[in-house]
């Protein structure tokens, strides 16, 4: 747990010598353990945090938002950050070397097929048929790409994003505090600046990881891939796979 709690600390700090305890052998343990603890405290907050804070005006939920509520929501986070990490694998392959403006027009590109196909199917303007093989044809160059990552970086790559997740732990604890003073405009600041440093603190410490990176060949990929992680909630409630409540729940907490 010692070793655990110095990982945190570091991502919290110090996100390059994050990334550079992520290679060690244990880290991805460590990382699975943070970002276990993370789902926990999230389903418990979210809990006990009132729904129409700090929206006031916000529509009382259909379903009752129990605990057992947020425990299955909760049950998704693995599957997103599972594509959260995909897909920075990939894009950080992508945008590693090349003129940087055409490699993220391309990506831009790549990142936009998926919603615009999903919304043209759900519209019936896309058989079902062409849909599939569309959505077949846009992963297979991301598989391709894939297949260049090595399996070392792919473990020190899952280590860090699940690690990164201390920071949202950590951000709990204020959140709880301006909760109790219904102190809306500090809610959204912790929220935010939390966001903002998990953005942040990301870039730099993927821009560290073997092979290093400028910060803006570290910083897009991450964008992207953060992108194409709400494209994928989003794409799975038009589809209808995700009811409502669970979409507002993982949006917006």
């Amino acid at each position: 747990m010692r070793r655990t709690l110095a990982l945190g600390r570091f991502f919290l700090f110090a996100p390059a010598k994050a990334a550079a305890a992520c290679g060690e052998g244990r880290a991805l343990l460590d990382s699975l353990k943070i970002y276990g603890l993370t789902l926990l405290a999230a389903a418990l907050f979210y809990r006990w945090k009132p729904y129409d804070f700090p929206d006031a005006n916000a529509a009382v939920p259909m379903a009752a938002q129990g605990i057992w509520f947020w425990l299955k929501v909760m049950l998704w986070q693995p599957l997103l950050m599972g594509v959260l990490i995909a897909f920075c694998a990939v894009l950080l392959r992508w945008l590693k070397d090349g003129w940087l403006p055409l490699k993220v027009a391309s990506s831009f590109f790549w990142c936009a097929i998926p919603l615009i196909a999903t919304v043209l199917y759900v519209k019936n303007a896309l058989p079902k048929s062409a849909f599939a093989v569309l959505m077949i044809v846009w992963i297979l160059p991301g598989i391709h790409i894939g297949r260049g990552v090595s399996p070392r970086e792919w473990r020190g790559l899952a280590a860090f994003m699940l690690g990164l997740n201390a920071v949202e732990l950590a951000a709990m604890l204020p959140e709880a505090v301006v909760t109790v003073m219904r102190w809306e405009a500090g809610y959204k600041a912790v929220v935010g600046l939390a966001g903002f440093w998990m953005l942040i603190g990301g870039a730099l410490g993927l821009r560290a990881m073997p092979p290093q990176r400028p910060l803006p060949r570290a910083l897009l990929p991450l964008l992207f891939a953060l992108v194409l992680q709400i494209e994928v909630v989003i794409a799975a409630f038009m589809l209808g796979w995700l009811p409502v409540e669970t979409l507002k729940a993982l949006l917006y907490g």
